[in-house]
């Protein structure tokens, strides 16, 4: 195998849906933009999802272990692997773990990048990033709850940390999760507006996500709010088609990458 001959990992929980495989493909092409030269590879996470690809649309999706042991296989090394995960919580964890095995066992470097809020730095861009890209149509007294998946351990305060920093800059932005200690029920008596939004804090969104925040079921977010008086609008995308928020992820594909002492490449690579 050539002493150097790196390729990138994307690493996404995967989507079903057109709109959350259009906003991995617009961040493929910025890798691709800003690293010419490397080729880029996705892995999903979501066995659930690689199935359902496989039927529904015919299209073979790897795992995080095969889609390294596939470019080992092609004679790629090292790689660097960028999970588009919010925090360094559970489903981080298992990455960084599948990654750092396969690393061992096939004795091939694999630099693995941060989640989106990796570190203090991070949540001051984040909130920035919320910032440049609130809805449409949002008027400045409305309320805006960006909704993240939450977590069971110290990554939570993490979100904590972004409410704190968002809030005191725009006053009607909140930060909500589906799981861990900072339910939408918590927000009710800090909502002020009638109309209020919902926006997924999710690097893109699947079917799944979008009926538990955006849909009709009674147990959705959505209709959660509608029950206690609101009006409720709810954005269908993920962060990551955003150039402020895929710009986080991006730096941290960069820190990866020079973990291994890799530069930019100008031939081009499929």
């Amino acid at each position: 195998m050539p002493a150097e001959n790196p390729a990138i990992l994307l690493i996404a929980y995967g989507s079903c849906l057109a709109s959350g495989l259009d906003a991995l493909r617009h961040f493929e092409t910025r890798v691709r933009q800003r690293h010419p030269g490397f080729p880029v590879r996705w892995a999903y996470t979501s066995e659930h999802i690689r199935n359902r690809l496989a039927v529904q649309v015919r299209r073979k999706s790897d795992s995080v272990v095969k889609a390294i042991r596939r470019l080992v296989l092609e004679r790629f090394s090292p790689i660097v692997a960028q999970p588009l995960q919010i925090v360094s919580a559970t489903e981080n964890e298992v990455v960084e773990g599948l990654t750092q095995s396969v690393s061992a066992e096939l004795g091939v470097p694999v630099s693995v990048g941060a989640p989106l809020l990796a570190t203090e730095a991070d949540v001051h861009l984040c909130v920035q990033a919320m910032l440049a890209h609130l809805p449409e149509g949002r008027t400045a007294e409305e309320d805006v709850i960006f909704v993240g998946h939450g977590a069971s351990h110290a990554a939570q305060t993490r979100y904590a940390e972004l409410c704190r920093l968002a809030s005191a800059m725009d006053g009607g932005i909140h930060v909500a999760t589906l799981s861990g200690n900072m339910p939408l029920e918590g927000l009710l008596p800090r909502l002020t507006s009638h109309r209020v939004w919902l926006v997924p804090l999710l690097s893109s969104v699947g079917k799944h996500t979008v009926s538990d925040i955006a849909g009709s079921d009674p147990d959705s977010l959505k209709s959660f709010l509608e029950r206690h008086g609101h009006e409720c609008l709810a954005v269908k995308e993920g962060v990551l088609v955003h150039k402020a928020f895929a710009d986080i992820w991006l730096d941290h594909l960069e820190q990866a990458m020079a973990r291994l002492g890799l530069g930019s490449r100008s031939s081009a690579t499929p």
